[in-house]
Protein backbone atom coordinates (compact mmCIF):
# COMPACT_ATOMS: atom_id res chain seq x y z
CA UNK A 1 0.00 0.00 0.00
CA UNK A 2 1.23 3.60 -0.94
CA UNK A 3 0.89 5.82 2.38
CA UNK A 4 3.60 8.66 0.97
CA UNK A 5 4.00 10.86 -1.74
CA UNK A 6 7.23 12.24 -2.23
CA UNK A 7 8.35 15.24 -4.88
CA UNK A 8 11.08 16.65 -6.45
CA UNK A 9 11.22 20.39 -6.37
CA UNK A 10 13.18 22.07 -9.24
CA UNK A 11 11.32 21.26 -12.58
CA UNK A 12 8.65 19.16 -11.14
CA UNK A 13 6.81 21.60 -8.71
CA UNK A 14 8.29 24.98 -9.77
CA UNK A 15 10.31 26.45 -12.90
CA UNK A 16 13.27 26.88 -11.84
CA UNK A 17 14.88 26.82 -15.75
CA UNK A 18 12.84 30.04 -16.70
CA UNK A 19 13.99 31.88 -13.03
CA UNK A 20 17.36 30.83 -14.20
CA UNK A 21 17.70 32.30 -17.48
CA UNK A 22 15.75 35.23 -15.73
CA UNK A 23 18.24 36.23 -13.24
CA UNK A 24 21.06 35.57 -15.36
CA UNK A 25 19.83 37.44 -18.15
CA UNK A 26 19.25 40.81 -16.35
CA UNK A 27 22.84 39.97 -13.82
CA UNK A 28 24.44 39.90 -17.25
CA UNK A 29 23.09 43.49 -17.86
CA UNK A 30 24.04 45.11 -15.21
CA UNK A 31 27.34 43.08 -15.16
CA UNK A 32 28.03 44.77 -18.60
CA UNK A 33 26.96 48.15 -17.69
CA UNK A 34 29.48 48.11 -15.41
CA UNK A 35 31.99 46.87 -17.42
CA UNK A 36 31.05 48.11 -20.90
CA UNK A 37 34.55 46.11 -22.12
CA UNK A 38 32.65 43.00 -21.46
CA UNK A 39 29.98 41.73 -23.80
CA UNK A 40 26.86 39.18 -22.49
CA UNK A 41 28.36 36.86 -24.86
CA UNK A 42 31.21 36.62 -23.63
CA UNK A 43 30.10 37.23 -19.59
CA UNK A 44 27.63 34.17 -20.76
CA UNK A 45 30.13 31.81 -22.00
CA UNK A 46 32.34 32.43 -18.95
CA UNK A 47 29.44 31.58 -16.55
CA UNK A 48 29.09 28.12 -18.61
CA UNK A 49 32.78 27.32 -18.30
CA UNK A 50 32.79 28.57 -14.42
CA UNK A 51 29.55 26.15 -13.49
CA UNK A 52 30.94 23.10 -15.54
CA UNK A 53 33.99 23.31 -13.48
CA UNK A 54 32.13 23.89 -9.98
CA UNK A 55 29.30 21.09 -10.77
CA UNK A 56 32.18 18.77 -11.56
CA UNK A 57 33.98 19.59 -8.27
CA UNK A 58 30.20 18.98 -6.35
CA UNK A 59 29.75 15.64 -8.11
CA UNK A 60 33.52 14.89 -6.66
CA UNK A 61 32.22 15.94 -3.14
CA UNK A 62 34.90 18.48 -3.01
CA UNK A 63 32.60 21.21 -2.98
CA UNK A 64 28.92 21.77 -1.32
CA UNK A 65 26.22 22.84 -2.85
CA UNK A 66 26.24 26.35 -0.37
CA UNK A 67 30.05 26.55 -1.13
CA UNK A 68 29.46 26.13 -5.17
CA UNK A 69 26.74 29.19 -4.83
CA UNK A 70 28.92 31.05 -2.83
CA UNK A 71 32.10 30.68 -5.16
CA UNK A 72 30.65 31.37 -8.85
CA UNK A 73 30.80 34.85 -8.84
CA UNK A 74 34.29 35.12 -7.51
CA UNK A 75 35.13 32.57 -10.31
CA UNK A 76 32.93 34.67 -12.58
CA UNK A 77 35.40 37.61 -12.16
CA UNK A 78 38.59 35.30 -12.35
CA UNK A 79 37.07 34.01 -15.59
CA UNK A 80 36.62 37.29 -16.96
CA UNK A 81 40.05 39.42 -15.41
CA UNK A 82 37.84 41.63 -13.33
CA UNK A 83 38.58 42.43 -9.78
CA UNK A 84 36.63 40.68 -6.99
CA UNK A 85 34.75 43.69 -5.83
CA UNK A 86 31.94 45.22 -4.51
CA UNK A 87 30.15 45.19 -7.83
CA UNK A 88 30.62 41.33 -7.75
CA UNK A 89 29.24 40.90 -4.49
CA UNK A 90 25.77 43.51 -5.55
CA UNK A 91 25.79 41.15 -8.62
CA UNK A 92 25.73 37.87 -6.40
CA UNK A 93 22.48 39.26 -4.34
CA UNK A 94 20.91 40.71 -6.80
CA UNK A 95 21.18 37.07 -8.85
CA UNK A 96 20.22 35.33 -6.03
CA UNK A 97 17.02 37.54 -5.04
CA UNK A 98 16.31 37.58 -8.56
CA UNK A 99 16.33 34.21 -9.09
CA UNK A 100 14.03 33.82 -5.97
CA UNK A 101 11.60 36.12 -6.95
CA UNK A 102 11.44 34.59 -10.60
CA UNK A 103 10.53 31.43 -9.26
CA UNK A 104 7.15 30.38 -10.21
CA UNK A 105 4.83 26.89 -9.09
CA UNK A 106 3.42 24.80 -12.00
CA UNK A 107 -0.77 25.16 -11.92
CA UNK A 108 -0.51 21.58 -11.75
CA UNK A 109 0.95 21.87 -7.99
CA UNK A 110 -2.74 21.92 -6.56
CA UNK A 111 -2.62 18.43 -7.05
CA UNK A 112 -0.96 18.38 -3.87
CA UNK A 113 -4.14 19.61 -1.92
CA UNK A 114 -5.79 16.74 -3.36
CA UNK A 115 -3.40 13.92 -1.18
CA UNK A 116 -5.66 13.67 1.64
CA UNK A 117 -4.30 10.75 3.50
CA UNK A 118 -0.85 10.42 2.26
CA UNK A 119 2.00 11.82 3.49
CA UNK A 120 3.48 14.16 0.95
CA UNK A 121 7.10 15.53 1.10
CA UNK A 122 9.85 17.16 -1.01
CA UNK A 123 13.33 15.42 -1.76
CA UNK A 124 15.84 17.65 -3.26
CA UNK A 125 19.17 18.36 -3.98
CA UNK A 126 20.80 21.99 -2.79
CA UNK A 127 21.95 24.04 -0.28
CA UNK A 128 20.15 24.18 3.27
CA UNK A 129 21.02 27.01 5.15
CA UNK A 130 18.96 30.29 5.30
CA UNK A 131 20.79 32.28 2.14
CA UNK A 132 18.60 33.55 -0.44
CA UNK A 133 19.83 30.94 -2.99
CA UNK A 134 18.80 27.73 -1.02
CA UNK A 135 16.40 24.98 -1.14
CA UNK A 136 14.88 26.06 1.93
CA UNK A 137 14.33 29.67 1.15
CA UNK A 138 12.86 28.27 -2.19
CA UNK A 139 10.51 25.84 -0.47
CA UNK A 140 9.07 28.79 1.52
CA UNK A 141 9.21 31.88 -1.05
CA UNK A 142 6.92 29.28 -2.96
CA UNK A 143 4.37 28.94 -0.08
CA UNK A 144 5.20 25.16 0.10
CA UNK A 145 5.92 24.63 3.98
CA UNK A 146 2.43 24.66 4.69
CA UNK A 147 1.66 21.93 2.31
CA UNK A 148 4.03 19.25 2.72
CA UNK A 149 4.91 17.00 6.02
CA UNK A 150 8.58 16.42 5.23
CA UNK A 151 11.45 18.35 3.58
CA UNK A 152 14.88 16.59 2.85
CA UNK A 153 17.44 18.43 1.12
CA UNK A 154 20.95 17.02 0.62
CA UNK A 155 22.89 20.21 2.11
CA UNK A 156 21.20 18.85 5.43
CA UNK A 157 22.18 15.23 4.75
CA UNK A 158 25.33 15.51 3.45
CA UNK A 159 24.76 13.56 0.44
CA UNK A 160 23.13 13.98 -3.39
CA UNK A 161 20.43 12.31 -5.27
CA UNK A 162 20.78 9.96 -6.67
CA UNK A 163 22.33 8.77 -3.64
CA UNK A 164 20.32 5.79 -1.47
CA UNK A 165 21.00 7.59 1.55
CA UNK A 166 18.95 10.60 1.04
CA UNK A 167 15.58 8.65 -0.33
CA UNK A 168 15.99 6.04 2.87
CA UNK A 169 16.19 9.54 5.27
CA UNK A 170 12.95 11.07 3.48
CA UNK A 171 11.03 7.81 3.80
CA UNK A 172 12.66 7.74 7.73
CA UNK A 173 10.76 10.96 8.21
CA UNK A 174 7.94 9.83 6.47
CA UNK A 175 7.50 6.91 9.07
CA UNK A 176 6.86 4.74 5.45
CA UNK A 177 8.94 1.65 4.19
CA UNK A 178 10.28 2.57 0.45
CA UNK A 179 8.21 -0.11 -0.91
CA UNK A 180 5.16 2.28 0.97
CA UNK A 181 6.46 5.61 -1.15
CA UNK A 182 6.03 7.09 -4.58
CA UNK A 183 8.15 9.44 -6.01
CA UNK A 184 7.74 11.82 -8.35
CA UNK A 185 10.88 13.75 -10.42
CA UNK A 186 12.12 15.26 -13.59
CA UNK A 187 15.46 13.98 -14.16
CA UNK A 188 16.30 10.25 -15.10
CA UNK A 189 19.81 10.25 -13.23
CA UNK A 190 19.26 11.74 -10.12
CA UNK A 191 15.10 11.25 -9.26
CA UNK A 192 14.47 8.05 -11.16
CA UNK A 193 17.24 5.81 -10.83
CA UNK A 194 17.73 7.58 -7.20
CA UNK A 195 14.24 6.11 -6.35
CA UNK A 196 14.50 2.81 -8.02
CA UNK A 197 17.78 1.30 -6.41
CA UNK A 198 15.82 2.52 -2.93
CA UNK A 199 12.92 0.83 -3.73
CA UNK A 200 10.20 3.37 -4.36
CA UNK A 201 7.86 3.27 -6.95
CA UNK A 202 9.27 5.43 -9.75
CA UNK A 203 7.26 8.79 -11.08
CA UNK A 204 8.76 10.48 -14.49
CA UNK A 205 7.11 13.67 -15.13
CA UNK A 206 8.30 14.58 -18.82
CA UNK A 207 7.32 18.46 -18.90
CA UNK A 208 9.78 18.43 -21.65
CA UNK A 209 8.01 15.63 -23.64
CA UNK A 210 11.74 14.11 -23.85
CA UNK A 211 11.99 10.75 -25.34
CA UNK A 212 12.70 8.21 -23.18
CA UNK A 213 15.24 5.92 -23.72
CA UNK A 214 16.85 4.03 -20.44
CA UNK A 215 20.47 2.57 -20.76
CA UNK A 216 20.22 0.47 -17.82
CA UNK A 217 16.85 -1.00 -15.80
CA UNK A 218 17.56 1.69 -13.43
CA UNK A 219 16.72 4.25 -15.49
CA UNK A 220 13.45 2.99 -16.58
CA UNK A 221 10.71 4.89 -14.57
CA UNK A 222 7.42 2.67 -13.16
CA UNK A 223 5.22 5.50 -14.32
CA UNK A 224 5.82 8.20 -16.61
CA UNK A 225 3.67 11.53 -16.97
CA UNK A 226 3.44 14.89 -18.39
CA UNK A 227 0.57 16.26 -15.63
CA UNK A 228 1.10 16.20 -11.99
CA UNK A 229 -2.64 15.56 -11.68
CA UNK A 230 -1.90 11.79 -13.37
CA UNK A 231 -0.46 10.81 -10.22
CA UNK A 232 -4.15 10.92 -9.07
CA UNK A 233 -4.69 8.31 -11.51
CA UNK A 234 -2.11 6.07 -10.38
CA UNK A 235 -3.02 5.78 -6.80
CA UNK A 236 -6.51 5.19 -7.64
CA UNK A 237 -5.36 2.23 -9.94
CA UNK A 238 -2.78 1.05 -7.04
CA UNK A 239 -6.05 0.93 -4.51
CA UNK A 240 -8.11 -0.80 -6.74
Amino acid sequence: MIKAVLFDLDGTLCDSDTAWSIAQNETFQLLCQQYPDVSEETATNAWRTVHQSLFQQLGAGKLSMAEVRDARFQCLFEELGLPANKVMEELSDFFCSRYLTSLRLYEDVTVLEKLAGYHVGIITNGAHDEHTDSQLSKVRHLGLSERIQSLTISGEIGVRKPNLEIFKVACERADVLSKEAVYVGDTIQNDIVGANRAGMTSVFINRKSEELIPQIADEQPDYAISNLHDVLSYLERKQN
